[in-house]
């Protein structure tokens, strides 16, 4: 038979008189089967159903456990060693729920402090990135720079043609000359 999941959390929580957390726990140790859809967690109808009257059932065991008691009683001595093993019992399981509950505040509290180093290091983190508007501020400025350098290039590279071009000019003036010193003093 197919499960039919259309069950909130909230939902069953509410039906079943109980947290949402405790709901939680009961699908961490399969008591409860639940399928995830659009990031939104819902529970088989049937078992929500099926939990609620086993409460029930739990609750009136519960209630006759302690008329019964309370009338046994009230009847004799030698009725009260069952129900000091009965109070005995449920003691141990109260001992046993209470463990239970402290190892689920243990682990919680095991999250909870990697949780808050996590929180911690991504301060950090963000303490030391620059805000995008300063970032954007300094790019742009950097590329002004950039800009400004390679204009002061090309005013540098055009000013090395030049001097280049006047120094060729005065070497071949200079050569033209002892050339024409040289004539002069050959034939003279």
């Amino acid at each position: 038979m197919s499960k039919t999941y259309n069950v909130t959390r909230e939902v069953a929580s509410k039906s079943l008189n109980i947290s949402t957390r405790t709901i939680d726990r009961y699908i961490k140790s399969w008591k409860l089967s639940y399928k995830k859809i659009a990031n939104k967690v819902l529970l088989a109808k049937e078992e929500v159903i099926w939990l609620k009257q086993e409460f029930a059932t739990l609750h009136q065991e519960l209630s006759s456990e302690i008329i019964n008691q309370s009338s046994t009683v009230s009847t004799g001595i030698s009725n009260k060693t069952n129900a000091e093993t009965d109070i005995d019992q449920k003691v141990e399981k109260f001992f046993l729920i209470f463990k239970e509950k402290e190892k689920m505040l243990e682990e919680k509290n095991k999250v909870i402090f990697v949780l808050q180093q996590r929180v911690s290091e991504l301060e950090n983190k963000i303490q030391h990135m620059i805000a995008l508007p300063d970032y954007n501020k300094e790019k742009q400025e950097a590329i002004i720079e950039k800009q400004k350098l390679e204009e002061k290039i090309g005013q540098l590279k055009g000013m090395i043609k030049n001097e280049k071009l006047k120094n060729l000019i005065f070497i071949w003036l200079s050569l033209i000359f002892i050339i024409v010193a040289g004539f002069f003093i050959f034939k003279g």
